[in-house]
């Protein structure tokens, strides 16, 4: 059974439905935005943790990625590099991936990091700062996450309390973030530069808000491979747990390439008064006749959307119901060259 069969069997139905319509016949080869080849960065939680598989990938899983990158001399770059790419307006024309860890549970610590060290693969720990000043059960100490950076380990910010960021006032984020760097210099003794947002979730006052506190840089919890189009305010991780963590899903996400977008509208990841917007793209090249296929959770279950294509570059998606209050995701692919490449967004809808 070759790759592309194994990972089918490990879809969720409404990805294996996008993968088998799709027919790519007489497709001619042409040249994808510069052939930039993009980073696919992961997001992991929890290792091993069974009682959350939500948020862990088992040990076996995790054995199975590392495996993986090392047998294929998969090229691993830090979110540190990353952000370099991006201030320098470089192209990423090697194809790499990157790690990220939120929430420095202890499962890291004691299972992860020690494999990660080993084989010396770089990765960030985010960290919400008042679960461990607490010394709650099940996370990190400040001890240990001091010995992770002495280690060779990165720290990124993700808040004091973990909060839904876009729900709060300004002023309320404002002071859970400095809070934070508070503590950070206190127990560190820094204050991290980089940034996750707790659950993904944002909004254009929130990333001015960003800007105000010199945090030049944020990541999201929507699925899709980083390029030199990105916004710096909202890039891209693919979310591991037991359920996408497979073998199959993460090879395909490591080989995967970016979809690059130029425009992209509603300009605001926060839906307060619109719970089916009318979604505009405008993609940076012509897919050549390739075809485009989004998928969306409008009504809580995953189908694909009607796509209008407006031109050769723009399209519309016309979500087929509202989405509900939470988190609203869109994933859009096309297979290009006999690449697929992905571009994702995450909505918060009130």
């Amino acid at each position: 059974m070759n790759l592309m069969n194994k990972f089918l069997l490990f879809l969720p139905k409404y990805l294996i439905k996008l993968f088998l319509i799709i027919s790519f016949l007489g497709i001619p080869s042409f040249s994808f935005a510069e052939n930039e080849l993009g980073v696919s960065t992961f997001m992991y939680h929890r290792f091993g943790e069974d009682r959350y598989p939500t948020t862990s990938v088992t040990k076996e899983q995790f054995q199975s990625h590392i495996k993986y990158i090392i047998e294929n001399n998969i090229d691993v770059i830090s979110l540190e590099e990353i952000i370099s790419k991006l201030e320098n307006d470089e192209k990423f024309n090697e194809k790499s991936i990157a790690f990220s860890v939120d929430d420095a549970y202890l499962s890291f610590f004691e299972y992860a990091w020690p494999i990660f060290k080993k084989y010396k693969i770089p990765v960030t720990l985010f960290v919400s700062t008042d679960i461990i000043d607490s010394n709650t059960a099940g996370y990190m100490s400040w001890s240990q996450i001091k010995q992770f950076i002495d280690e060779g380990g990165s720290i990124g910010q993700h808040t004091s309390t973990h909060l839904h960021m876009p729900l709060n006032s300004k002023k309320f984020v404002k002071e859970d973030i400095l809070n934070s760097h508070r503590s950070f210099i206190k127990n560190i003794g820094f204050v991290p530069k980089l940034f996750a947002y707790p659950y993904g979730e944002t909004s254009l006052a929130i990333i001015e808000l960003l800007k105000e506190l010199n945090i030049s840089h944020a990541f999201g919890q929507h699925s899709g491979v980083i390029s030199s189009y990105e916004n710096h305010y909202y890039l891209p991780r693919f979310s591991l747990n037991e359920n996408f963590g497979t073998s199959d899903r993460f090879e395909f996400a490591v080989n995967s390439f970016p979809l690059q977008i130029d425009q992209f509208s509603p300009e605001d990841m926060f839906l307060k008064n619109n719970k089916r917007p009318l979604i505009e793209l405008t993609l940076v090249d012509d897919l050549n006749n390739n075809e485009l296929n989004c998928y969306s959770n409008p009504g809580g279950n995953w189908n694909s959307q009607e796509i209008i294509k407006i031109s050769p570059l723009k399209f519309q998606i016309k979500l087929e119901e509202d989405f509900l209050s939470g988190r609203g995701k869109l994933n859009c692919t096309s297979k290009i060259d006999d690449k697929w490449h992905w571009f994702g967004y995450q909505f918060l809808v009130k």
